[in-house]
């Protein structure tokens, strides 16, 4: 009897994968069927930031920023440290400018500034 039961709860399991996996195919054809004539546009926004230059660190080429939200990221305003790229100019900045900046991300994953200006 117990083997029967077994048995059973098997045969249903695989019964309810089979309908799971038929339902799933379904709803994916219909989507594919729905879309298919779509032109798909992959968002390439450039994370870009306006805000208050607070420090400069030269030595370590970071700057300390208080920013609005940037968009593209999905980040609020806040105060935070970025490094900056080989490339950027940190002589000509003062702190307590107002400045509008782009990021990258690092090799690291970590978003660095690669440009820089002041709205002054």
């Amino acid at each position: 009897m117990q083997s029967k039961l077994c048995h059973r709860r098997t045969a249903f399991a695989r019964t309810i994968c089979a309908v799971a996996t038929i339902l799933i195919g379904a709803v994916a054809t219909s989507v594919a069927a729905s879309t298919a004539g779509a032109i798909v546009v992959a968002q390439a926004d450039e994370p870009t930031g306006q805000g208050t230059l607070n420090t400069i660190d030269t030595k370590a080429r970071k700057l300390n920023i208080t920013h609005g939200p940037i968009a593209a990221l999905n980040w609020p305003g806040m105060t935070m440290n970025f490094g900056v790229a080989p490339g950027i100019d940190l002589g000509s900045l003062k702190p307590g400018s107002k400045i509008s900046f782009t990021l990258n991300r690092g090799v690291d994953g970590v978003y660095v500034i690669d440009a820089i200006r002041t709205d002054e």
